[in-house]
């Protein structure tokens, strides 16, 4: 398994990024998107213009569904406190697409766990209530 960074360096971080991962039932994805989010909208990077990332994009993974084995997630944990409206505004042109801002990451060190979900690929397990 390719390990993002931290997780290939600290075990104690390792054993975090899995526990996390079965918590939400995802596995490791992968993709040569700059941000994620075509990706995860659409299965594939669908622009030829996808440059740029927004401020929050920091220790960022890309995560499949166990269950389907669809892209599901693009998180991030950056350090300090994120606006959830910021997180809103970068996924607006995506209606597929919900947001949340939250204190859990696996990453730990004062981080912030930005989870952006397609909310069609999205594992029971962590479904947000309607």
């Amino acid at each position: 398994m390719h390990w993002p960074y931290g997780p290939n360096i600290y075990v104690r971080m390792r054993a975090d990024l899995l526990d996390w991962a079965d918590r939400h039932d995802l596995k490791s994805g992968d993709t040569g998107c700059s941000s994620g989010l075509h990706w995860l909208d659409k299965g594939r990077c669908a622009k030829r213009d996808c440059h740029g990332k927004p401020g929050f994009y920091d220790h960022t993974t890309t995560w499949l569904s166990r269950t389907t084995g669809r892209p599901a997630l693009v998180f991030n944990q950056p350090y300090g406190q994120v606006d959830p409206a910021e997180v809103r505004e970068s996924i607006n042109e995506y209606p597929s697409l919900t947001a949340e801002v939250g204190p859990e990451s696996w990453y730990g060190a004062s981080t912030t766990g930005v989870y952006i979900w397609n909310d069609g690929n999205r594992p029971e397990a962590v479904r947000a209530p309607r």
